[in-house]
């Protein structure tokens, strides 16, 4: 990989992790969990080890400090520090031993106790010291190397020390790292998208173990003075790569997932906002505008759940215009083609609201409370919203316009 290239590559997982860094700051700020502040931290040092490691940084700093490769032993730390991170999270997310009461183990949750630490953290801070000892003591500033430093200084004494303890120290957190990843993603979770997650930092931190296993032979080579595997070492830097885009979906993967499904029950619910916000535009507890209906920010925060509001709102509201027509005509109707419960009830749902906003707007007489209530009205705060969006999607149904008398109405005007 030419400087060139090096800069584009580098500065592109930069963004694309500061962009993970700032996601989950912001989701730390409003949960202040243990886990998404170790992954905010470990996400930001990732960041300033890919920034420093870039070329162009590189070279900006042997200029301003007057220490021609002053970022080698930055961007190492940097690194370790980003294993010594993922590796306190893969210990808070092992399994806990079964309990006597339960043949089936439980993901712990609680912070892993002191103990489990001391041996991952006193070889990191041992690394550590050894790196900047190691820099210290070699020759190492007669040029600046971003991308060839093992090659260039192969053979000197604190070089080898720095390189070694560098390398031996991200083979023990990687390979740790992944092994165990990948078995807290066969274990008892139940959360599908974290299990995704987990085997997606696995399979990360196997890429960057991979780094090690192309640069180290190459480090070795070079100091007993032979370059027949510089071309492997020249794979240990895509591999890690690879490996930080890997990890960066790993970390943010179930957000965006989340995020996604949020978006789309957000737009999907607009038919049936609109419908009960014609009917009573009090209800809104959120004006719209374009950058709301994009369903880009806030969306589960605020506009999610201030629509799901307003839909419930302008529901009650029509509590006076239900009958039980509507709702008798699509429980037949469901029988006879042998639909599911929860189809049933939501096209009942689409076909009684339906039928209401028609009478609000036609001015007919409000009637007296007919005890009847919107089907799936009383379902678990969690399955309301499935049930709403399954509501709306059944609005333009034609056998639930059908249901609701608006079959007529819906129907186009021939031409003359």
């Amino acid at each position: 990989m030419s400087e060139g290239a090096a800069d584009v590559v580098y500065l592109i997982i930069v963004v694309v992790a500061s962009c993970t860094t700032l996601g989950k700051y912001a989701a730390w700020r409003r949960e202040r969990s243990t886990a998404l502040r170790l992954i905010t931290t470990c996400s930001a040092v990732g960041v300033v080890a890919f920034l420093v490691a870039t070329p162009l940084v590189w070279r900006a700093l042997a200029r301003l400090t007057g220490s021609a490769n002053v970022a080698e032993p930055v961007v190492f730390v940097c690194i370790l520090a980003f294993f010594a991170h993922t590796h306190v999270m893969s210990l808070m997310w092992w399994p806990a031993a079964p309990a006597s009461a339960s043949p089936v183990a439980r993901p712990s949750k609680a912070a892993p106790g002191r103990g489990r630490l001391v041996r991952p953290l006193a070889v990191y801070c041992a690394a550590a010291v050894a790196m900047v000892a190691g820099f210290a003591a070699g020759d190492l500033d007669d040029a600046a190397h971003p991308l060839d430093f093992n090659i260039a200084y192969g053979q000197d004494p604190g070089a080898l020390v720095m390189l070694a303890a560098f390398q031996l120290g991200l083979a023990y957190a990687s390979v740790s790292t992944a092994v165990r990843f990948r078995r807290n993603a066969h274990s008892s979770h139940s959360d599908p998208r974290l299990r995704r997650a987990l085997r997606h930092i696995s399979l990360a931190t196997w890429f960057i173990a991979g780094y090690v296993a192309c640069v180290m032979p190459a480090t070795v080579a070079g100091a007993l003075g032979s370059h027949a595997l510089d071309p492997l070492h020249s794979l240990g830097p895509v591999s890690g790569t690879v490996g930080a885009l890997v990890i960066n979906w790993g970390f943010s993967g179930a957000a965006i997932s989340l995020w996604r499904a949020d978006r789309r029950d957000y737009l999907a619910l607009t038919p049936l906002w609109e419908l009960t916000h014609r009917a009573d535009p009090r209800i809104a507890l959120d004006e719209r505008n374009r950058v709301t209906d994009l369903g880009l920010l806030y969306v589960r925060d605020w506009h999610l759940v201030t629509r799901a509001a307003d839909i419930l709102s302008g529901i009650r509201s029509l509590y006076p215009y239900f009958d039980d027509e509507p709702v008798v005509r699509v429980h037949l109707l469901a029988r006879a083609r042998g639909w599911p419960l929860e189809d049933e009830r939501a096209a009942a749902a689409a076909a009684l609201v339906l039928r209401a906003v028609a009478l609000a707007e036609s001015g007919a007489e409000r009637g007296g409370e007919s005890g009847l209530v919107l089907p799936g009205g009383s379902l678990e705060p969690g399955a309301q919203r499935t049930h709403l969006v399954r509501v709306a999607g059944y609005l333009d149904h034609p056998d639930v316009l059908a249901a609701a008398g608006l079959a007529e109405a819906r129907r186009p005007v021939p031409a003359p």
